[in-house]
């Protein structure tokens, strides 16, 4: 009789279930960043890009990215070095809020470097046409200079990006609502997208499985505003 349990989508713990004790997954390397450290140590663990007189600071609802109030500057974060191989089959996980909803883009995903120019982000969407500035990279988009404000899945490999996917109208940021997105990377490359928690898309050979890749987070105005994201938490996987 075979002694492995297998659970397709969830397995869910209630009552006094909730506790498990011991290694839960010793097979995962798992890191997760929560921001409630007393300060950020930009030294070792992150690298923030500050766009003019943008700001990131610790709050109590998480990690607070404001864009410079001028156009199109942006306010980006990534976790320490770059180090994590698709042939790992990695996963990142973001739960953030943005304070509007209008004239802004942000990414949540893989990037191949820790920041970008001013007035970029791993990608973006103007009208219906993609530009990436990455060159391998894969995760959720949204951009107000799209001619519709859904999001969206894109991917970059070895520099050309992959046609984005505009997921259906449902699936657009709440002003002040939390949402979390997760993109997992399989050893050959492969995308699969997930919006909290429900899968809504797939990209075959998305990115370069031999490039490592560095969990990203960024937000861009687009208008002459600042912009708020409040980032919760980042959680991110690796085969040990």
């Amino acid at each position: 009789m075979s002694q492995n349990i297998r659970v397709d989508r969830k397995l869910e713990m209630r009552g006094a279930g909730r506790n498990v004790k011991g290694t839960f997954n010793p097979e995962k390397i798992f890191r997760e960043y929560n921001f409630t450290e007393l300060a950020e140590d930009t030294t070792n663990w992150y690298t923030e890009y500050l766009d003019t007189t943008s700001t990131i600071a610790l709050g109590s609802g998480g990690l607070v990215l404001t864009t410079a109030a001028t156009d199109t500057k942006t306010c980006t974060h990534s976790q320490g070095g770059i180090w994590w191989y698709p042939t790992s089959n990695i996963a990142v996980e973001h739960r953030f809020k943005l304070d509007v909803v209008t004239t802004v883009a942000i990414f949540a995903g893989f990037s191949d470097a820790v920041s970008e120019a001013s007035g970029l982000l791993p990608h973006a969407i103007s009208t219906a046409t993609q530009t990436a500035t990455a060159t391998n990279s894969a995760g959720f988009l949204f951009d107000t200079l799209q001619t519709l404000d859904y999001w969206n899945i894109v991917s970059s490999i070895t520099g050309p990006s992959k046609a984005f996917t505009q997921l259906a109208s449902t699936y657009v940021p709440v002003a002040a609502t939390n949402v979390t997105l997760r993109t997992e990377i399989d050893s050959s490359g492969n995308a699969t997208y997930f919006y909290n928690g429900v899968q809504v898309g797939y990209k075959a050979l998305a990115v370069a499985a031999a490039t490592p890749l560095i969990p990203f987070f960024g937000i861009r105005n687009n208008a002459a505003a600042a912009h708020v994201a409040t980032l919760r938490y980042v959680r991110v996987w690796a085969d040990a």
